[in-house]
């Protein structure tokens, strides 16, 4: 299973620089990352592509990560995740 996350941020480097720092909690989590990509037609928009080995730790990083700002030093101001697997 993957997971598709979309941020709108304020930031794409400050952004990016306090996702990087967030992998020890990806990686507890169970998640793994496939891809991330910066819009090529916005540098406010950034997706990111995860493996997802355990989808209850994986509900759990959403959620912390959600209710805590300074994750990712405050410069999203939107985001969505979506739960996916190969049809």
């Amino acid at each position: 299973m993957q997971m598709i996350c979309h941020f709108d941020v304020t930031d794409f480097a400050i952004w990016k620089q306090a996702f990087d720092d967030d992998a020890e909690a990806r990686r507890d989590a169970g998640l793994s990352v496939l891809q991330i990509w910066q819009h090529a037609d916005s540098s406010t928009k950034a997706s990111v592509l995860l493996d997802v080995n355990d989808r209850k730790r994986a509900d759990d990083w959403l959620t912390r990560s959600n209710a805590l700002s300074s994750d990712d030093k405050g410069t999203v101001t939107s985001s969505t995740a979506y739960f996916v697997k190969n049809a």
